[in-house]
C-alpha cells in the first residue's frame, strides 16, 4: 500500500519563508530518492544527543495550564454579581443590577455557553486561537490512517487513539526525510507535530517543536541536504509562535530556557554543519518579535518626547 495518496490535510500555501505545508509530489520525490547526499548526511548527523532537564518544560505547562483554565459561568449569571440574566443571546451584555459589562460567549474547552468579565476578553481570545484546532483537527489520510492503525494493532496496542496514529505517521517520514536529506521537509513534519500537539492542548511541548522549527528555518535547511542562513520568517510559523507566547503571556526575550532547551531536546544534526549558532538564531527571533514584546510590556514613549510634549502644551 502506498502511502501519501491523499495529502488534502497538508494543502501548500503561498507563505514567506521556507514553508510549513507538505506537499506530496515532494514525499514522493523524497521516497524515489536513490540518495546522492549520502556522505554528507552521514556527516551532518554525527550528533551527541545532550543529557536535557524537562523541568524547564513542566514549568511552561503549568503556566499554560493556568492561562487556559476555563473562564467564566455556565449558570446564566453575571461574573461580578451573579445576577441571572435571561438573554441567550452571545456578545456583550450589562447587569441591570450592578450595571457591570461583561461577555457572553463559548468558550473552546468545553464549547459552553460562558458569561465572563470584560477584563478576560484578552485571555479569552487567546484560548480559542491557541486552540483553534482542537475541534476543526481532523486527519484526511483514510489510507495512511488504516494502515499505521493495523500495524499498531499488530503490536499489540488495544485502543487506536488518533492522535497515536498520526504521531506515528509524522516520525516515520520525518525519520525517512532525515535520512534522504530532505531537510526541509523534515522541519515541515516537527511543525506538523506542534500542530498535533496544540490539539493535545500540550502547549509548552508544541513551543518548543515551533522554535526547532524556527531553528531549522534560520539555518536554511533545504530538500538537497544544505544549509543556508535564512533571515525571513515563515509567516505561518510566527502566527503559530505568537499565538502560544500571547497565551502564556510570554515575552520572547524571557523564553531562552525553552529555546535552547529545544534546540537540545530535538537537535540531531552536528552543530558545526549549521551556518548559525543557537545565540545566533535566538537574536534573530527577538529582533522578529521586538514589537510583539513591546506590546505586552506597554513600552512608554522616550522620556526627551514626554517632555517635549508636555512643554508643548
Amino acid at each position: 500500500m502506498k502511502l501519501f495518496n491523499n495529502l488534502s490535510w497538508f494543502k501548500p500555501k503561498e507563505t514567506d519563508g521556507i514553508p510549513v505545508a507538505i506537499d506530496k509530489y515532494t514525499v514522493i520525490d523524497m521516497k524515489d530518492s536513490n540518495n546522492p547526499h549520502e556522505a554528507k548526511i552521514n556527516n551532518d548527523l554525527q550528533h551527541t544527543p545532550d543529557v536535557v532537564d524537562r523541568r524547564v518544560v513542566m514549568m511552561y505547562e503549568k503556566k499554560f495550564r493556568e492561562k487556559f483554565a476555563k473562564l467564566g459561568n455556565l449558570h446564566q449569571r453575571c461574573p461580578y454579581c451573579a445576577k441571572e440574566y435571561k438573554s441567550l443571546h452571545l456578545g456583550e451584555k450589562k447587569c441591570g443590577e450592578c450595571k457591570h459589562t461583561f461577555l457572553v460567549q463559548k468558550r473552546v474547552q468545553d464549547m459552553g455557553t460562558a458569561a465572563f468579565r470584560i477584563e478576560h476578553k484578552r485571555q479569552f481570545e487567546s484560548q480559542w486561537k491557541a486552540a483553534s484546532d482542537i475541534k476543526k483537527f481532523k486527519f484526511y489520510l483514510a489510507n495512511e490512517y488504516d494502515y499505521i492503525a493495523s500495524q499498531l494493532k499488530r503490536q499489540g496496542k488495544k485502543y487506536i487513539v488518533e492522535s497515536d496514529v498520526m504521531h506515528s505517521l509524522l516520525n516515520a517520514y520525518g525519520k525517512n526525510s532525515l535520512s534522504n536529506g530532505y531537510y526541509a521537509l523534515y522541519a515541515a513534519f516537527l511543525f506538523h507535530k506542534a500542530e498535533l500537539m496544540r490539539g493535545e492542548q500540550r502547549f509548552a511541548e508544541a513551543l518548543v517543536y515551533y522554535f526547532y522549527v524556527y531553528f531549522l528555518h534560520t539555518n536554511g535547511v533545504d530538500n538537497q541536504a544544505g544549509f543556508k542562513a535564512n533571515y525571513i520568517m515563515n509567516t505561518e510559523l510566527k502566527e503559530r509562535i505568537a499565538e502560544l507566547l500571547d497565551l502564556g503571556e510570554i515575552q520572547t526575550t524571557k523564553a531562552k530556557d525553552l529555546f535552547d532547551y529545544a534546540i537540545m531536546h530535538l537537535n540531531k544534526f552536528n552543530p558545526s554543519s549549521f551556518p548559525l549558532s543557537a545565540h545566533k538564531s535566538y537574536s534573530l527571533l527577538i529582533k522578529e518579535f521586538k514589537l510583539h514584546d513591546e506590546q505586552k510590556r506597554g513600552v512608554k514613549p522616550m522620556r526627551s518626547f514626554v517632555l517635549y510634549t508636555n512643554k508643548a502644551s
